[in-house]
Order: structure tokens, then sequence, then C-alpha cells
């Protein structure tokens, strides 16, 4: 007779343990992925200490410092997010770098002007 292997119960579902065998294995196994993102420790934008929680559908809350903000569904910081703020902040770079060369070249054509005269 060949014997049973000993095993933890719950180790092979985890989160998702709960469902039992209803709703097939790959949906079981992609709510135990989601939900282990979502209960991980992220960071908090303002203060970065590891103490973000999630309040509701997209909105997150540091409870070290009190900060709300706004992010994905599942987790704070979506790809698609640190892309855009990423992208945002060089052309605001770009920006404030044309803005003070346009300053530089407006005072220099108004001495030229005024000198000129």
């Amino acid at each position: 007779m060949a014997r049973k292997q000993k095993r933890k119960k719950g180790r092979k579902t985890k989160s998702a343990g709960r469902f039992g065998v209803r709703y097939g294995r790959k949906i079981r196994k992609a709510v135990t992925a989601i939900e282990e993102r979502t209960r991980a420790t992220h960071t908090c934008p303002k203060c970065e200490r590891p103490s973000v929680k999630r309040i509701g559908t997209g909105i997150w809350k540091c409870a070290k410092c009190g900060y709300t903000f706004t992010g994905g569904t599942y987790v704070p910081h979506t790809p698609l997010g640190i892309t855009a703020q990423r992208t945002i902040k060089r052309i605001a770079e770009r920006g404030a770098e044309i803005g003070l060369v346009s300053e530089k070249e407006t005072e220099i054509e108004g001495a030229v002007k005024v000198g000129g005269e």
C-alpha cells in the first residue's frame, strides 16, 4: 500500500482556498496573485515609508503621514502611471530649460534694441 504524502493544508491554494474546488484552477490562481500584490507592503510617495494600505478601488492611504492618493485598483503605482509621471517630469524639465533660455534671449534682445537706438 502506498502512503499518502503529508503536506500542510492550504499551501498550494493560498488565499483562494476559501473558494474550494469552485471556479477553476486558473481563476483561483489569478485571484491569489492579485491579492498577494494588493496586500504586499507599498511605499508612500510622500514620506517613503512602507505603510500604504488600500481604502477602496484605486484609493490608497498612508497610515503614517495620512497622505491619501489615487493609484491602480490593486497596486498604488501602475506601470503605465510610472511611465506617464516620468514623461511629465521630463517635459517639465525641458519646459523649464526652454523658459530660461527664452528669458535670457529676451533680455539680450531688449539690451540690443536699447543700445542700438
